[in-house]
């Protein structure tokens, strides 16, 4: 009597949570933001610039001498309009407050995002040893390694994308491993190491590239198709799987 084939067990189906995602439209829209509050930065600075103006026109004695002697007159206006630039410093630090605090989120973010990107792509295809040493690796070096491990052509640390994301993660110890900097107060007093820890817009908008750049090589090189979830307004971030 001949057997009975029972049917293959189907698949199961597995609910996954895409972090990286996740974090890569969080750092989307942090910068959005933050390009969107530079606004109020120009808006505030222009009104320093008149006001310096009027201070340096009224600072200037009765033959337009700098420093030169100063009638009481204009004594008078350029105490009023210290008071003034006194409020419109301290409305430009306010300015800058969410354009800061959206710019770190925006690199601490992206860095975020390609760690667990590439702990992802790694853990399809390392086991045991192989992956719990590989999750010790710093974040830069999970990216060349793990293309190496795969005989893949991997990235090359001296161009781009990898130089931009190296920067990205240099940034990100940088604000997150902080330390207290310092320079002499000019006005308007807004420091100028803000460029150094990668504080600005263009800043932003490079870590998000870089790590659209290194995520779509790392899928060219596994003939993969780039992360669908680079574009559109995704606020759904499972996503269902099929495991055998």
């Amino acid at each position: 009597m001949p057997r009975l084939q029972l049917p293959h067990k189907p698949p199961t189906m597995m609910s996954v949570l895409a972090v990286d995602a996740m974090y890569f439209h969080a750092a989307q829209q942090a910068l959005s933001r933050a390009s969107e509050y530079t606004k109020r930065i120009d808006q505030v600075m222009g009104v320093i610039e008149r006001l310096q103006g009027k201070i340096d026109a009224l600072s200037c004695g009765p033959d337009g001498e700098k420093d030169g002697e100063i009638t009481s007159r204009n004594c008078a206006k350029l105490e009023s309009l210290y008071i003034q630039m006194e409020g419109a410093e301290y409305r430009l630090g306010e300015a800058y407050g969410p354009v800061l605090q959206n710019m770190a989120a925006v690199h601490i973010l992206c860095a975020a995002s390609a760690e667990a990107h590439i702990n992802m792509q790694a853990q399809d295809h390392l086991h045991g040893r192989d992956w719990s040493t590989f999750e010790r690796l710093p974040v830069d070096a999970k990216w060349l390694f793990l293309p190496k491990l795969l005989s893949l052509p991997g990235f090359d640390p001296s161009r781009q994308p990898f130089q931009d994301f190296d920067a990205l993660l240099h940034i990100r110890n940088k604000l997150v491993h902080y330390r207290i900097h310092k320079e002499p107060w000019d006005s308007p007093g807004i420091p100028g190491f803000l460029t150094e820890l990668g504080l600005n817009v263009e800043s932003g908008e490079r870590s998000v590239n870089a790590v659209r750049g290194m995520l779509t090589g790392l899928a060219q090189q596994l003939r993969q198709d780039q992360p669908h979830w680079f574009t559109g307004g995704r606020e759904n971030f499972f996503e269902v799987t099929f495991q055998k």
